[in-house]
């Protein structure tokens, strides 16, 4: 009984320690690499204030992105996008919007294989809305954020599993996206 009182403790602290080892060695092992991509998503959007008050424009539509960026290890990157989220429309609404996007991520590298990560960066976005023959364009930036996994498929290629959230002014855009990093 005793033994097993022991046990457990030193158990609950090497699993909580061996994820911080793993970030640690990686850390301090610095490899700059670059890296592209593309992926495609599936957003549900939601504009309360379509081009009044009394207008909603909500639908779920695919998006497709390309990206590239530079990591300094496998923990932390830089990154620079671009996101295609297509026409949507509801009814006589409809919406066309675009993205650039630049991010940070960090990554806690569970395995050799597995690494969840966070994202948080600035989407400089244009679009154009429209209720029949009237239409508006405008553009402007708004901070996005996410998480995802990085599953690594082989020396070059990861596997990248992300929830992103983001707001186009008033519009706000919930994507979930599978993309393929190809790095180098």
């Amino acid at each position: 009984m005793l033994l097993s009182r022991a046990v457990l403790p030193i158990a609950m602290t090497s699993l909580l320690i061996a994820p911080v080892s793993a970030f640690g060695q990686t850390a301090t092992q610095p490899e700059v690499r670059g890296y592209v991509g593309t992926g495609l998503g599936y957003y549900r959007l939601n504009d309360e204030d379509f081009l009044d008050e009394d207008d909603d424009l909500k639908d779920n539509r695919w998006a497709w992105r390309v990206f590239g960026g530079v990591e300094a290890n496998r923990v932390f990157s830089l990154e620079v996008g671009y996101w295609d989220f297509g026409s949507t429309d509801d009814g006589n609404l409809e919406m066309e919007a675009t993205g650039w996007t630049v991010a940070g991520i960090a990554a806690l590298p569970l395995t050799p294989w597995i690494a969840p990560y966070g994202k948080v960066g600035q989407l400089f976005w244009d679009r154009e809305r429209s209720l029949g023959p009237i239409s508006r364009s405008d553009s402007s930036n708004d901070l996005f954020y996410g998480v995802g996994a990085r599953v690594t498929l082989s020396d070059h290629v990861d596997l990248r599993l992300e929830y992103e959230r983001m707001a186009l002014d008033d519009t706000d855009l919930d994507m979930g996206s599978v993309n393929v990093q190809f790095r180098f």
